[in-house]
């Protein structure tokens, strides 16, 4: 069964590898701000980072990535070190070619909520595994108001 997504829902889904927060602001119309919350070693060379990508105060989109510094180079990882600038900027910036392979894509029934997991791939590695929640009433709230 295939199901009809949302126009708005479907730009976002499809917007490449670091052009979700453009895409945000064009098709929303307004400014769109990414957070890093907070970024932490879990252990060795793995990291986890939190990252909130608001709207009009809303947080539209939350998302926690992962990754091991031992598989990326080390350009993509002193910048991340830094705790400035989206994994996505960061991997546009240095020309980077990145492709997101969906994991699973999972519709609440509550009909606000959408949770995508997937990975951020380069030369046939996974750089990033990504969780990702959207929040459609409040990108919805973000376009009406």
């Amino acid at each position: 069964m295939t199901v009809a997504l949302d126009p708005l829902l479907k730009s976002i889904l499809d917007a490449s590898v670091g052009q979700v927060e453009s895409t945000l602001s064009k098709v929303l119309e307004c400014n769109v701000y990414l957070d890093i919350i907070e970024q932490n070693q879990l252990s060795g060379t793995n990291f986890v980072r939190k990252i909130t990508i608001t709207v009009k105060d809303l947080p539209v989109i939350r998302a926690t990535a992962k990754f091991d510094s031992k598989i990326l180079p080390e350009q993509i990882m002193t910048e991340l070190l830094r705790r400035k600038e989206g994994i996505g900027t960061i991997l546009t910036r240095n020309k980077i070619k990145a492709d997101r392979e969906v994991v699973s894509l999972d519709f609440k029934q509550n009909g606000k909520e959408v949770i995508r997991k997937y990975r951020i791939v380069s030369n046939k590695s996974v750089w990033f595994e990504i969780l990702e929640e959207i929040r459609l009433d409040y990108i919805t709230a973000c376009k009406n108001g």
